[in-house]
């Protein structure tokens, strides 16, 4: 593959970032009393955003809501489909039956009520696709 030029600075990206975060209702100003594992959450989740802004692989919309183009990674009929994300709907934080109690199954539930795509459809993204939607799930999921 060819490698991707920056289309975004990274300063910028980062302010994109910090107002989509707070269009979304997400708190991502540093918080000391943040647990480890939403540390982690948020440090993923705004490396793959920015990541993405910088590589033009993703935008904000008029709308105010992140658009991302699945790369070349992932199989025909997906690469190159853009991918608007909303921000979910509470019923998809509800475990639903046992499946619903899986935390990579709640994640597509989520992934699926951002995006209006079948929870399926991110089962056949390429890696690095996958990854950018968890990590923006992720995101929703800090306390």
């Amino acid at each position: 593959m060819a490698e991707e030029k920056a289309t975004m600075s990274a300063e910028l990206a980062e302010d994109e970032f910090n107002n989509w975060a707070e269009n979304m209702g997400l708190e991502v100003k540093a918080d000391e009393s943040r647990s480890e594992m939403n540390e982690t959450l948020l440090s993923s989740g705004k490396k793959l955003f920015i990541r993405a802004l910088t590589k033009g692989s993703a935008v904000i919309n008029d709308s105010g809501n992140l658009v991302y183009t699945v790369s070349g990674f992932s199989p025909e009929g997906y690469k190159d489909t853009e991918v608007e994300i909303n921000i979910p709907s509470p019923r998809a934080f509800a475990a639903v039956g046992k499946k619903g109690s899986d935390g990579t199954q709640k994640a597509l539930s989520i992934a699926s009520s951002m995006t209006g795509k079948d929870t399926g459809w991110f089962l056949n993204l390429g890696l690095p696709d996958f990854k950018f939607f968890m990590g923006i799930v992720g995101l929703f999921l800090m306390d």
